[in-house]
């Protein structure tokens, strides 16, 4: 049994505490927990609507994290799903991820799975790679791309490769070059964005940025340097480079900056919500990746900017 007792958060309902808590967690699938009595509160069970005061005590049943055996979800080959291959070797391989495609099934409880993401070509095109990382749900899979993004992405072929990539990600030893296209034209013609990334107080679907981190849910350090390559009519073309990996990183920066990236339906503001409208994709490319692997040789990989970017 967990305990937890109320702090900070008195005021806000008993299930949207817990889904702020444990991110992994939909709304609902903590409503029905609490439903199920599997929530007490002060050793009574409690309403899902109950607004919690300060030193309530909350404890969470044993098996309240638990998934039913339906929820549970089992990764199947679909040789249909469309990426392509520019690198092998026995050790990784280098893809092109189109964008709108989803990396991985959704694990959240409660979403249903689906079976038409990247990893599921992936373990049709690569059959070895299926037992291969931490995660079943992302054989092979060392660092991500957001479904909207297109471009270059590194899959382990190998259990030493995979934790050589995820050891050297998390050194900061992988050089990522994107491309962005973005509303509006810059003052500057480089920066570089330091303010940290957080979940969002205010849209729990949304990460944040500021230079106050009380402002945000779980702040990390995040730091993103751009320069502009053309400017266009309406927009201008971006290279960005990233030091850190935060979830929505270079989306959240630029339109922190002013400067949302076009076609973004997550991140804009009231004038680039109705340019966006007719968009089908927000412009955000992985064009290259620069890394030394084990053996001590260094790769350097391009990914050609995608027509949508070519504009006057």
């Amino acid at each position: 049994m967990r305990k937890i007792v109320v702090q900070d958060s008195a005021g806000k309902r008993i299930d949207q505490f817990l889904a702020h808590k444990y991110p992994k967690l939909t709304r609902n699938f903590v409503q029905k927990k609490i439903a199920a009595g599997k929530v007490l509160l002060n050793n009574q069970p409690v309403s899902r609507s109950y607004k919690l005061r300060k030193n309530d005590e909350i404890r969470l049943i044993e098996n309240f994290f638990s998934l039913s055996q339906s929820t549970k979800i089992k990764l199947l080959p679909n040789p249909n799903i469309p990426f392509k291959v520019i690198f092998q070797n026995k050790h990784f391989a280098i893809i092109e991820k189109m964008a709108g495609l989803a990396i991985h099934p959704d694990n959240r409880p409660n979403v249903s799975p689906r079976q038409n993401t990247l990893v599921n070509g992936l373990i049709a095109y690569f059959p070895t790679i299926k037992v291969l990382g931490d995660d079943p749900l992302r054989p092979g899979i060392v660092h991500r791309l957001d479904k909207e993004t297109s471009g270059l992405l590194i899959i382990a072929l190998s259990q030493q490769a995979f934790n050589f990539f995820k050891r050297k990600f998390k050194e900061r030893k992988i050089e990522k070059t994107y491309l962005a296209c973005v509303w509006g034209h810059p003052k500057k013609n480089n920066a570089t964005i330091q303010t940290p990334i957080g979940k969002s107080k205010s849209d729990l679907t949304k990460q944040s940025t500021s230079k106050h981190s009380s402002k945000l849910i779980n702040p990390k350090k995040a730091i993103t340097h751009w320069r502009v390559l053309k400017k266009m009519t309406d927009r201008s073309l971006l290279e960005v480079k990233i030091e850190t990996g935060r979830k929505h990183q270079i989306r959240v920066h630029l339109h922190s900056i002013g400067h949302p990236i076009v076609g973004d339906k997550k991140y804009q503001t009231k004038t680039t919500k109705a340019l966006n409208q007719d968009l089908s994709r927000q412009l955000l490319h992985a064009h290259k990746l620069k890394f030394q692997y084990l053996d001590g040789e260094k790769y350097e990989f391009e990914s050609a900017t995608p027509k949508e970017f070519k504009l006057n």
